[in-house]
């Protein structure tokens, strides 16, 4: 799993070198169904919260002139399991979810060495794995809750921009 693709151009380009390690990478990706030592279930519920705050935040600021409903169902858009799913499918990030139990070898086996091929009869249990919306969402959320907890909350913020979701508020200068 290539977990050193998950840089982006974004923070780099602001000056800006701050990202979770590797290990804390692999937990925000990984289920608890997949069995290892880690799973991204902490960090979801800190995701999901500053998510929810963050996005609360900048739709008051966009629109002050709505009312408490209105916002609520912007927000409620903006943070679904669908529309997070849509994020993880545009970003590419879909395909790095862990779902599932790593098997090595048996007739189950679900992993291979890197370099060897497996037959065209075999290929789809090394190559898919099934999963509903909700675990994708939940991933873009613990991977907010890892830059939460590794970076700071402007980086955090920067990282949820770099998503698509509309969080930071720019002004008419184009600054944050």
């Amino acid at each position: 799993m290539p977990l050193a693709s998950l840089n982006y151009d974004l923070l780099f380009a602001n000056n800006c070198e701050h990202q979770p390690s590797p290990d804390l990478l692999f937990q925000s990706i990984t289920q608890r169904a997949a069995a290892e030592n880690t799973n991204m279930e902490t960090l979801e519920i800190l995701g999901d919260c500053f998510l929810k705050l963050v996005m609360s935040w900048s739709l008051y600021h966009q629109y002050p002139s709505d009312n408490a409903d209105k916002l609520t169902k912007k927000r409620s858009s903006e943070i679904s399991n669908e529309h997070l799913y849509q994020i993880s499918v545009q970003k590419g990030l879909k395909h790095y979810l862990n779902s599932i139990k790593t098997i090595f070898c048996g007739k189950n086996a679900n992993w291979i060495p890197p370099g060897f091929i497996v037959d065209e009869e075999n290929a789809e249990r090394y190559n898919k794995q099934e999963s509903k919306l909700k675990p994708f969402a939940d991933m873009i959320e613990a991977l907010i809750g890892a830059y939460l907890i590794s970076t700071d909350y402007l980086t955090t913020m920067k990282f949820m921009h770099w998503l698509g979701l509309d969080v930071v508020p720019i002004d008419d200068h184009s600054k944050n």
